[in-house]
């Protein structure tokens, strides 16, 4: 009896733990589609208010919250800074990419949700599509992204 039982749990749990929590990037061959959706870690709350001064405060004289989502792609940390107050139709919300939170972020601009890490030989880009534009940027080698227009 106690090992039918045994069996049974160890089988539930199985099933429990197998599926795991829903992922927030859909890799596609050396491309990860990104989804900014966690919340922040205390590091990544401490490098947001520490290089999103400025936001911060534009949101708090509006008198409206803002809020962080956060997505991780291997090295590669995307904080996207939420808020009606800072947010708009046309340069979408505030997006900053850090590759190390001890330092300034790589990237710092504007992304709706539709954000993608290429994976290449020469190093992790990132592909930003704001209405009708794509940019592309370099993320590794690099103090500061270096951008272009890329024509898909």
């Amino acid at each position: 009896m106690r090992g039918r039982v045994a069996a049974l749990l160890l089988a539930l749990a199985a099933g429990l733990t197998g599926a795991g929590p829903a992922a927030a990037e859909t890799p596609v061959g050396t491309r990860v589609y990104v989804e900014t959706w966690r919340a922040p870690s205390a590091d990544e709350l401490k490098a947001a208010r520490r290089y999103g001064k400025e936001l911060f405060a534009r949101a708090d004289a509006a008198g409206r919250p803002v809020t962080l989502r956060v997505a991780r792609s291997e090295a590669t940390v995307m904080i996207s800074f939420e808020s009606v107050a800072i947010c708009d139709r046309v340069r979408a919300c505030p997006l900053m990419v850090f590759r190390d939170l001890k330092g300034r972020p790589v990237y710092q601009g504007g992304a709706f949700e539709n954000i993608r890490l290429d994976y290449r030989k020469d190093g992790t880009w990132l592909i930003l599509r704001v209405w009708d534009d794509v940019t592309e940027c370099k993320l590794t080698g690099v103090t500061r992204a270096r951008c272009r227009p890329l024509v898909e």
